[in-house]
């Protein structure tokens, strides 16, 4: 594991812990809001019962569930710069249809312009192929580019 590796980690560990703290505290908002309740003015109850309720929820549940969401995004753009700084012999175009097509002859005849001999660009393409499946799930290229939008 590289260092900045490490740091990621490091980084997304502290991003989860912040997460799960913040949805531990979601049980409470009910309780609180019912602490507030009452009818001392005529808008109190709907102000304790709904907005206070919805305000706390929104601070808890709602941004604990949007730092999950970017903390899986950060994930996998790192693995994503990775995974192209391993393979940057091939660019976004290729290695799109490498993964997501079926590769043209035009392509293949290219390819083999690049490597030693055709063993070496099917074991190459091979095994980018393995590392893309195995780090993303057998998502296809388009798919996580569209959910990172680049």
């Amino acid at each position: 594991m590289t260092d900045r590796q490490k740091i990621l980690n490091e980084f997304l560990r502290k991003i989860y812990f912040i997460e799960r703290e913040l949805d531990k505290l979601d049980h409470f908002a009910y309780d609180i809001s019912r602490m507030y309740s009452g009818d001392a003015f005529p808008e109190q109850a709907n102000l304790s019962a709904d907005r206070l309720e919805n305000l706390m929820i929104a601070v808890t549940h709602e941004i604990a569930s949007e730092i999950g969401f970017y903390r899986n995004d950060i994930e996998i753009l790192a693995n994503f710069i990775e995974f192209r700084e391993n393979y940057c012999e091939f660019s976004d175009d290729e290695i799109g249809k490498i993964l997501d097509e079926e590769l043209p002859i035009e392509m293949k005849q290219d390819f083999s312009k690049r490597f030693d001999d055709r063993k070496n660009m099917i074991s190459r393409i091979a095994q980018l192929r393995q590392e893309w499946n195995e780090t993303f799930k057998n998502m296809t290229y388009s798919k996580i580019k569209k959910k990172l939008r680049i």
